[in-house]
């Protein structure tokens, strides 16, 4: 079974199987549910072109509207299995993509559902620091940062939702003559709920070239 579908992915569909639920339940009119349904399958066929199979009759149950809460889930349940689940990588991956970091803090693998990450990301309260992975056209990258202690209620700039997030930044080399700069914006402050949240992958990309690259004029 090859899978077919990005963790970013599978959020963004999970959210429109919660707006069809939705309309279902609160909305009689039956023009405005089917003009719901129609947007509903042309935003997820979207997002694969090549039309899988898997997709296909997700949507035949999806847009039903005799779907309940309790079968959407069911559904939602049955196409999990063809997402390509984030790969955990060895410690020594680890180690070289945070080479500078002498005694690194590795994440709790297995509180984490790969299933669900599109990024790892995880929290060093004794530095103040957090370490963001990701793989970036087949090759394990990361970056680091200070992470403020202050949590406070925000949008995220990674996820782009209400959560409880705190201050990121990144040291970046600002110039070739080797001066740095600091660059960063709030984020989740927990990673794993900011991945549940992630439903547009340019916007985790968005967020990386922010705190990795210097701006160019």
């Amino acid at each position: 079974m090859k899978p077919t579908i990005q963790a970013y992915q599978y959020v963004f569909i999970r959210k429109e199987v919660e707006q069809l639920l939705n309309t279902y339940s609160s909305v009689n009119d039956q023009k405005t549910v089917k003009t719901v349904q129609a947007f509903a399958e042309e935003r997820i066929s979207q997002l694969f072109p090549e039309n899988p199979f898997e997709i296909t009759a997700f949507l035949k149950e999806i847009l039903d509207i005799r779907l309940t809460k309790a079968k959407a889930e069911k559904a939602l349940l049955d196409l999990k299995v063809f997402i390509e689940p984030f790969q955990q990588p060895e410690k020594a991956q680890l180690e070289k993509v945070f080479k500078k970091v002498k005694k690194l803090p590795l994440p709790e693998w297995g509180a984490l559902d790969l299933y669900e990450h599109t990024y790892v990301g995880w929290n060093d309260p004794a530095s103040q620091r957090k370490y963001l992975t990701f793989y970036q056209d087949g090759k394990l990258t990361g970056i680091s940062g200070r992470l403020s202690p202050n949590v406070s209620k925000g949008i995220c700039s990674i996820c782009q939702k209400t959560s409880s997030v705190a201050l990121f930044l990144a040291t970046t080399k600002a110039s070739s003559d080797g001066t740095y700069t600091k660059k960063g914006n709030y984020i989740c402050q927990d990673s794993s709920s900011c991945n549940h949240q992630l439903s547009d992958y340019q916007q985790f990309q968005d967020f990386i070239q922010l705190v990795r690259f210097q701006d160019k004029k």
